[in-house]
């Protein structure tokens, strides 16, 4: 009797030149025939990882890349900063889907991508649906090409909302706080965390950040001013603004990386598709309100997606 055929790996590199219709785009350089780049087999392997955890995952991660736009600096560079924007935000998604559907979950887990909330709508990025409990995550990548040039132009930074901020003339030649990008994150999560079911539930929001990692932790969790604080700044007619269906911001130091890694200026040796090893500094856990540590199962597989947390 003939065995049956095993099923074959998706040959990623060739449906995005399918999908591409053999325009040029974003990683049609790395993904041409015949000469796939080191960058190309990892973000293969990475789509291949996600796909065996989730099938069909991984054509979806591949069409969503293909429909961001490659749009030469020369004929609009704001245009091409966005698309190069788009592209890092999606090979996020990517790097973060991969770790969570690679971790250790109990017997009989379920994982959705994007699934719709009954109640507001929206859609996390992420479902981990356990025996005992639901874990929904949600995904940012913030943009970073003009906020670095403007960082690196000005003399000073503000990291969080206070007293400083007040100083004549200090404005002018400082970089502001990124809380608004963060409320803004949050925000989104919360409506897309609450209410998502009747099973106990856990919120994730995870944000890529740069070495400038402050940035992100001051802004959520600075005891004066964060947005995850009982001194939140931000409130409404209600008081403050709690996101309570978020419990928590993990915050990892990994944009560099990826911005770097498809320009073929790699700051680590291995894959950029994996958390922590040789190259990368420590990311954080911030809770909400102090809620305590991050679970285990979510901590990571093998490697720990945190050293500690944010004060």
């Amino acid at each position: 009797m003939t065995e049956p055929a095993k099923p074959q790996p998706t040959d990623f590199a060739a449906r995005y030149r399918v999908l591409t219709n053999g325009t040029r785009q974003w990683l049609s350089y790395h993904f041409a025939e015949g000469r796939i780049t080191t960058f190309g087999r990892q973000l293969q392997r990475a789509l291949a990882a996600c796909d065996a955890k989730l099938p069909g995952s991984g054509e979806r991660f591949l069409r969503e890349l293909a429909e961001v736009r490659y749009v030469p600096t020369r004929d609009n560079p704001d245009k091409w900063r966005k698309g190069y924007e788009q592209l890092v935000q999606k090979l996020a998604e990517i790097l973060v889907s991969r770790v969570i559907l690679e971790a250790a979950w109990p017997a009989g887990t379920t994982f959705q991508i994007e699934p719709a909330n009954p109640v507001t709508g929206g859609r996390p990025e992420l479902v981990v649906d356990t025996p005992n409990r639901q874990w929904l995550f949600e995904v940012k990548c913030p943009s970073f090409i003009e906020h670095q040039e403007r960082r690196a132009e000005r003399g000073h930074q503000i990291p969080v909302r206070g007293p400083i901020g007040a100083v004549p003339g200090i404005r002018a030649d400082a970089t502001l706080p990124r809380d608004n990008t963060l409320k803004d994150f949050l925000a989104s999560a919360d409506t897309k965390f609450r209410d998502f079911s009747l099973k106990l539930r856990t919120g994730i929001l995870v944000v890529l950040w740069d070495g400038y990692i402050f940035e992100a932790t001051s802004a959520l969790s600075h005891e004066d001013a964060g947005l995850l604080t009982p001194n939140s700044w931000l409130h409404d007619a209600n008081g403050r603004v709690a996101f309570d269906a978020v419990d928590g911001v993990v915050v990892l130091n990994h944009l560099e990386i990826l911005k770097l890694a498809p320009q073929e200026q790699p700051i680590r040796r291995d894959d950029p598709f994996t958390i922590g090893g040789e190259g990368q500094p420590p990311n954080v856990w911030c809770p909400n309100l102090g809620r305590g540590d991050l679970d285990p199962l979510v901590a990571g597989r093998r490697q720990s997606w945190t050293a500690g947390s944010a004060v």
